[in-house]
């Protein structure tokens, strides 16, 4: 998969990694820091295989209860799971296909090292949102991205940070298939049927999304 890059100075070109494991923080700008509710920072783990159309989000307890996310493209089923103390599991149908990640229209903007990784790094313009692209330099692993607001009656052009997801613990190459199975003890039979199914989850902006 090739992410398209434009604009004067183009880098190498850049992909998200079809198959990845990671941890995920995602970064609200906009509230404040000290803020319990809702929380600034929202932590995930993510497992993540579109070559076999797989793809499993554990979200940590924060803004709502702990909960694992299981999407079986390839099995036509989803799957929520709940531990303690609600446990619970839902199932819906997923007649969807797995959406293909892609980030459009980017422009290499020079190297720049991000938690202590060299990254190449890439910004993406959609008229009033700044989305600032930053991918591992050696792996081509993600590392953030970063999506700020633009104001246009500010004539210095300064963004104002809104979101950023900021990756960790990246793990390239095929995530074991068992990640994705239901965990004990539950099964297809005895998960709640819940019709309409459940929202995509957004792990690098719109751009990547299961």
């Amino acid at each position: 998969m090739v992410l398209g890059v434009s604009g004067e100075t183009k880098g190498s070109e850049i992909a998200f990694p079809l198959q990845l494991t990671a941890d995920l923080t995602i970064i609200a700008h906009l509230v404040a820091e000290a803020s319990e509710y809702p929380p600034r920072e929202r932590y995930l783990s993510i497992a993540y295989d579109y070559t076999n159309k797989v793809a499993r989000a554990d979200i940590a307890k924060g803004f709502e209860a702990a909960k694992t996310y299981i999407r079986r493209y390839d099995e036509k089923q989803e799957y929520m799971v709940r531990p303690e103390p609600i446990e619970d599991c839902k199932r819906s149908y997923l007649g969807e296909v797995m959406p293909f990640p892609v980030v459009p229209d980017v422009t290499f903007a020079g190297e720049e090292t991000v938690s202590g990784i060299l990254c190449n790094h890439y910004i993406h313009i959609d008229v009033d949102t700044k989305v600032d692209v930053f991918m591992a330099k050696d792996t081509g692993g993600p590392v953030r991205l970063l999506q700020s607001s633009i104001d246009p009656d500010n004539a210095s052009g300064e963004a104002t940070a809104v979101l950023s997801y900021e990756y960790s613990n990246v793990q390239l190459g095929v995530p074991s298939i068992d990640m994705f199975d239901l965990p004990s003890p539950y099964t297809y039979t005895s998960c709640d049927n819940q019709i309409g199914g459940f929202p995509y989850l957004h792990i690098f902006h719109y751009f990547v999304k299961f």
